[in-house]
């Protein structure tokens, strides 16, 4: 399956989010960066789309685009009300989120609220984000038939040498596999003996949460 390009939305035009929107940009992905200052969305306006307003509110995201990217980065630094919103509102437009936390207890929130990801800045940079978020295979899914879509997984450490039955995958987060590549050799059909090698690729159905929920488990 070949990888395409995607479009990320940031929020939050400090270091971290014009970090993240820098390494993306140069890697050749799409950007939209949004965020209150106009003066910090200036160095970014040649090599991303930017956009002045409040993530606050939901009807300026969907305005200027944020719910036809594939994922959003809240990258909010100074305002955790600010960042919450943002969050809240990306999580009801369907968006896979990653959020910067200020605080373990404000991470702590934020993944109540639903981020998928919470990011802490003095472990984690926006350069780093950024990479880790265009390798992964949550943002390779494609919608089958209403809310029913298929992913291709890499296979993770923790899943080598284990058979389908040995991982229960549908028991644990309703996912199935239905494919397995090794190689230039498929794997099909599946059967729950079929043991998992270091390099195989499973191609999994499931709704996105379910998908999303298996792969965070599995891409640590």
């Amino acid at each position: 399956m070949a990888r395409r390009m995607k479009t990320i939305g940031i929020i939050g035009a400090g270091r971290f989010g014009t970090g993240a929107a820098r390494e993306l940009a140069r890697l050749g992905h799409e950007v939209l960066v949004v965020d209150r200052d106009p003066d910090a969305l200036d160095p970014l306006a040649e090599i991303c789309h930017t956009a002045i307003g409040n993530a606050e509110s939901m009807d300026f995201l969907v305005e200027v685009g944020f719910k036809d990217v594939d994922a959003a980065i809240v990258a909010i630094g100074d305002d955790q009300t600010a960042s919450n919103y943002a969050t809240i509102n990306c999580k009801d437009l369907g968006l896979y989120v990653v959020a910067k936390a200020m605080n373990v207890t404000h991470g702590k929130i934020l993944e109540r609220l639903g981020a998928d990801r919470v990011m802490y800045p003095e472990y984690d940079s926006g350069i780093r984000l950024a990479r880790l978020l265009t390798r992964s295979s949550i943002l390779e899914m494609v919608e089958l038939y209403e809310e029913i879509f298929t992913m291709e997984l890499q296979a993770g450490p923790q899943m080598i040498n284990h058979t389908l039955a040995e991982l229960n995958l549908t028991g644990r987060f309703g996912v199935q596999v239905v494919l397995i590549v090794r190689g230039k050799h498929k794997l099909f059909p599946v059967s729950a003996q079929d043991r998992i090698l270091e390099g195989d690729k499973l191609m999994c159905i499931g709704t996105s949460d379910s998908l999303n929920q298996m792969a965070r488990r599995y891409q640590k």
